[in-house]
């Protein structure tokens, strides 16, 4: 059977805080790639300007190096989600809508990217699968049960993947999608065997 999930987009955000409702994304960055482990165009929106009366976190800016000049030569949001709608859109095959995946993403970036989309007022789910996501923050939790930490840098580092600079969308994007990767291929080595496992089973006869 052909599997329904044709392209797989690893993203990440950058946010002006924790909570969707109240505060904004002023970064986007994906890194997709098809289920042949293909990579696909990026796309990175650069900064973006805050929207609406959303709250901005020293904290948070703290955090991703984002300045507030910056944040106020930002790139217009009426502008991006148009240009972000078309770039997802082209990710598409054939009937099949791309999913999503990162880290952490169920329980931070989703809600983030659907208000985003809502308050732009657009719809999300006409342009990614909400069936199925890849959290590899989940996915690291099972994995690792006994990791220092769960955090990105962690993760990574668990798998020799290189982060370099992270806390920005790109960076961290990048070396995702390497982690995502690292999953897939070991399910599908996992599942190879599992069939030669099956095939050399001997048949019973009655």
């Amino acid at each position: 059977m052909i599997s329904s999930i044709q392209n797989i987009i690893v993203f990440d955000l950058e946010t002006t805080g924790l909570k969707a409702d109240k505060n904004c994304i002023v970064e986007i960055a994906c890194c997709p790639f098809n289920q042949d482990l293909k990579d696909l165009q990026e796309y990175n929106s650069g900064i973006i300007k805050p929207y609406g009366d959303r709250e901005i976190s020293q904290g948070a800016l703290n955090i991703n190096g984002i300045t507030m000049q910056q944040l106020e030569n930002g790139a217009d949001s009426e502008k991006i989600i148009k240009e972000f709608v078309s770039y997802l859109s082209k990710l598409k095959a054939g009937r099949n809508k791309p999913i999503l995946a990162g880290h952490n993403i169920d329980k931070f970036d989703i809600p983030f990217l659907d208000d985003f989309f809502k308050f732009h007022k657009y719809d999300l789910s006409k342009y990614v699968n909400f069936d199925f996501t890849i959290d590899t923050m989940w996915w690291a939790r099972v994995k690792w049960k006994e990791s220092l930490n769960y955090k990105l840098g962690t993760c990574c580092a668990n798998e020799n993947i290189e982060l370099i600079d992270g806390h920005r969308a790109m960076n961290d994007t990048r070396a995702n999608k390497q982690l995502v990767k690292k999953f897939i291929q070991g399910l599908k080595s996992g599942s190879s065997e599992k069939e030669k496992e099956e095939y050399k089973r001997p048949v019973f006869q009655f």
